[in-house]
């Protein structure tokens, strides 16, 4: 009985997620995301349900767009290094709390309502890992994370 029901849960999970991956990305969104990323090269796409995400390249730079089903543009993550921080990113982060984590990665996030932000993946150890999210002045906004 176990086992039919667990079987059930999967295939309806693997139902759901599969017409979730299946729904046909609008014109107006792929000609918002020309528009905005002419030199996009890699494209590819991805149905969130509350928007559509582009996983693309620019130059050598790896980046992921996001957009409304109306085509309008939320916001654009792209991978970045820690040497490559803006001096005030860097000073911030230096500064805070967390300068003694290890920097596991950074990405430079651009959004609409928010403008230009910088997220900073840091770890103490495998169970201690927190997502930081500095202004373009170096100031921590944001310290989200999992403590195990």
């Amino acid at each position: 009985m176990l086992q039919k029901w667990i079987f059930s849960f999967v295939f309806f999970l693997t139902v759901i997620t599969a017409n979730a991956q299946f729904r046909k990305i609008p014109a107006v969104v792929t000609d918002a995301f020309k528009a905005k990323y002419a030199t996009a090269s890699g494209v590819e796409w991805k149905d969130r349900l509350t928007a559509f995400e582009a996983n693309f390249k620019s130059g050598e730079k790896d980046m992921k767009a996001s957009f409304t089903s109306k085509g309008e543009w939320i916001k654009t993550e792209s991978d970045f290094t820690y040497n490559s921080l803006p001096a005030e990113v860097k000073d911030g982060f230096k500064k805070s709390k967390y300068a003694d984590l290890t920097v596991t990665g950074v990405t430079q996030v651009e959004e609409k309502e928010k403008g230009v932000l910088y997220k900073i993946a840091v770890k103490k150890n495998e169970y201690t890992k927190k997502n930081l999210v500095f202004s373009k002045t170096g100031q921590l906004v944001s310290d989200s994370g999992i403590v195990l």
